[in-house]
């Protein structure tokens, strides 16, 4: 059994990440919970959706995990109130949220898919395995980075700028976590190879500065 954790749910209130995290421990799962509220900035674009919190479990422990999970969400989903929003919420609107159930709490994903049931429109299981695949295969799809961010990047390193050091190392290394725990690169390979030759110019330059400081 691997024992590098990898991201298994993001959560908006910490309320919602302790209680996940009190069942991992009941249940002796290893765990790891980040907070990192710390790190966004509202004049960013920060605000109160934005997910802060970051549970880290062991890979080979995602299957199980969410069965308990399921488990204990199951007890609550005949006794939720009609009022509850789901239920406002159109056939489309319910199988978008079945079809991307990592951006989704574990309650509201169920309950969709009872309420679609309800409606004479079930998602049996074999389909239901064929969505989460195709989910898995289009957030799989590696990102191509702006042109405007690689541009500053040459413009940085050829001027021994620290930030062609981070633009340079972001691109060749930033990499995205995926809901069954895999983490791949986020750019493509031409990109990470911009990156490569971002931290190459960068590193160059920057001891050709030092020397000429040195010597003169």
């Amino acid at each position: 059994m691997s024992n590098e954790l990898s991201v298994h749910r993001k959560f908006i209130y910490k309320d919602d990440a302790l209680e996940l995290a009190r069942i991992l421990e009941e249940n002796y799962f290893v765990y790891e919970l980040t907070d990192n509220s710390s790190k966004l900035d509202a004049s960013f674009g920060g605000d109160i959706n934005t997910k802060q919190y970051e549970l880290k479990i062991r890979k080979d422990d995602f299957i199980e995990v969410e069965k308990i999970e399921e488990d204990l969400v199951k007890n609550d989903l005949e006794n939720v109130e009609k009022s509850y929003h789901l239920f406002d919420y159109s056939d489309e609107e319910l199988i978008e949220i079945v079809t991307k159930k990592d951006e989704w709490n574990k309650f509201d994903y169920l309950l969709a898919q009872k309420i679609l049931k309800e409606r004479g429109k079930e998602i049996n299981p074999e389909l239901l395995y064929v969505i989460n695949k195709q989910r898995i295969e289009s957030l799989s799809v590696q990102e191509e980075s702006p042109v405007w961010l690689i541009i500053i990047g040459y413009v940085s390193a050829f001027f021994a700028g620290f930030l062609g050091i981070f633009i340079g190392g972001y691109l060749m290394y930033y990499k995205k976590a995926l809901p069954n725990g895999d983490r791949i690169y986020g750019f493509n390979r031409n990109d990470r190879s911009h990156g490569q030759n971002i931290l190459i110019i960068s590193a160059i330059a920057f001891f050709v500065w030092i020397g000429f400081k040195l010597f003169n």
